[in-house]
């Protein structure tokens, strides 16, 4: 019964899927972010998803640009 388990592809892809989704849950909570975007990463493609909404969007930990002042160019 266990021999059935550990020789089935389904385990191998689970522990992947495993690898993928915890670092990724640590790398969004350090951002600032829900770690629940990870599970994203189950989907197809999901991953891609969540990386494109975390670079898109403005991450809550950093802090608040100040916005440049423009100077006034001189015409000759």
């Amino acid at each position: 019964m266990l021999e059935d388990y550990v020789n089935s592809p389904l385990l191998g892809l689970m522990l992947f899927q495993l690898a993928i989704v915890w670092p990724m849950a640590r790398i969004l909570r350090r951002a600032g972010f829900s770690p629940l975007w990870a599970l994203f990463a189950l989907l197809p493609l999901g991953h891609v998803v969540a990386i494109g909404v975390m670079a898109h969007s403005r991450w809550p930990v950093l802090p608040v640009r100040e916005t440049r002042k423009v100077k006034a160019r001189r015409t000759a």
